[in-house]
């Protein structure tokens, strides 16, 4: 039986990774799309959109080290309120005039990113199996990875106005 399932979530996780490389390939051959000089997908936005963004991510990545910790700590109260502030709640917050912005493939994996910390929670508020969580970490993981490797964010040069 524990087979069986590391089969099924080793599939899933290929299958998540292999989709996310998919979306992000299909942007960066799009022609409307720029790429920086390290061959990301560049997404334009201004400078407050930029600090919005990189704050939000940061914040990921001080959760996916909470859980971490909390997790190793079978402290499964902590996980859940943790994970479930980076869920839909915060997709939810993010302004659509960033959203509009972005590229078909990263809009794919921003929701897979925060219903990736909604399973979390959801298995911190029942089972609270460590084991399970720390593997939904781990697979939440690649799409940062793929979407870190894919994509950057520049800001928009600000136009002049000539009088």
């Amino acid at each position: 039986m524990r087979f069986i399932k590391l089969k099924v979530w080793l599939f899933s996780a290929i299958l998540l990774l292999s989709s996310s490389i998919a979306y992000a390939q299909k942007d960066f051959l799009s022609a409307s799309v720029n790429k920086s000089a390290d061959n990301r997908v560049v997404i334009w936005v201004t400078e407050s959109e930029r600090v919005l963004f990189l704050t939000e991510m940061r914040e990921l990545l001080m959760a996916s080290q909470a859980i971490l910790e909390a997790s190793l700590d079978d402290d499964m109260d902590r996980v859940e309120t943790v994970a479930r502030k980076m869920g839909i709640k915060m997709l939810k917050g993010t302004p659509k005039s960033l959203t509009k912005k972005f590229p078909a493939g990263f809009i794919k994996l921003g929701p897979k990113t925060h219903l990736g910390f909604e399973a979390i929670a959801d298995e911190s508020a029942s089972l609270g199996d460590k084991i399970v969580i720390l593997k939904q970490l781990a697979n939440l993981q690649k799409s940062c990875i793929a979407c870190h490797a894919a994509y950057r964010l520049n800001v928009q040069p600000l136009k002049c106005i000539k009088n």
